[in-house]
């Protein structure tokens, strides 16, 4: 079965440029533009880095996957991506919840006749 796509809830964005520690082969840390968020961690195209790492940086396709905690907004984005409220959250619930409980009953008026 497939997972539902988590909702963004960090302080970060996609197309947010931020400083990332270095970790693995990298000697230095670098900055890069975010791909793509998951839970604790997230994507970045590595775009400003020391040159004694650009054969790390070619290695890892010009991409890393840096955990947020460790990670540093240096230019939020112009655009960022809508988020939900929390009244549109609620709103949601509700409506799924009521749905089954139509389909419920449904079925159980056809099994009656």
């Amino acid at each position: 079965m497939a997972k539902e796509p988590t909702v963004n809830t960090s302080e970060f964005d996609i197309g947010d440029y931020v400083a990332a520690k270095q970790f693995a082969n990298f000697e230095h840390d670098f900055a890069g533009i975010v791909e793509k968020i998951y839970e604790h961690s997230m994507m970045i195209m590595i775009v400003d880095y020391d040159p004694k790492d650009a054969a790390t940086v070619n290695e890892f396709n010009q991409r890393a996957i840096v955990p947020m905690e460790t990670t540093k907004i240096l230019k939020k984005t112009d655009h960022p991506a809508p988020r939900p409220s929390e009244d549109e959250n609620a709103d949601e619930g509700a409506s799924s919840t009521d749905t089954a409980k139509e389909e419920s009953s449904e079925d159980q008026k056809e099994k009656g006749k």
